[in-house]
């Protein structure tokens, strides 16, 4: 008798369990479920919509016609703006090393 008990609460045990997975699987391909209101589409989507063509005044491109004019001369500098140092003349030999000098402590 203890042994059916124990048989018996396990059997309903496990239908408790497994009850609420069986309605959470997927069903079928071939038999589509409605669940409560929903909405189905049919069919093939449809294509982007073209986009408008903006008016002149929505435009924001900048449109040059012609040839570009030429990079602008550099204006020339002033004596004062010379960063340039010119030497003119011969360069002067290099110095003289200092002779060590030689004293005997007597």
């Amino acid at each position: 008798m203890k042994k059916t008990t124990l048989v018996m609460a396990v059997s309903v045990l496990t239908i408790l369990m497994v009850l609420p997975v069986i309605g959470s699987v997927n069903t079928l391909a071939g038999k589509p479920t409605i669940i409560g209101p929903t909405l189905r589409a049919d069919g093939d989507p449809l294509p982007p919509p073209i986009p408008r063509k903006p008016s002149l005044m929505e435009l924001n491109t900048l449109v040059a016609d012609g040839d570009p004019l030429p990079p602008p001369i550099p204006p020339k500098p002033s004596l004062m703006e010379f960063n340039t140092l010119v030497a003119d003349g011969d360069p002067l030999p290099p110095p003289i090393p200092p002779q060590p000098s030689v004293e005997l402590f007597v």
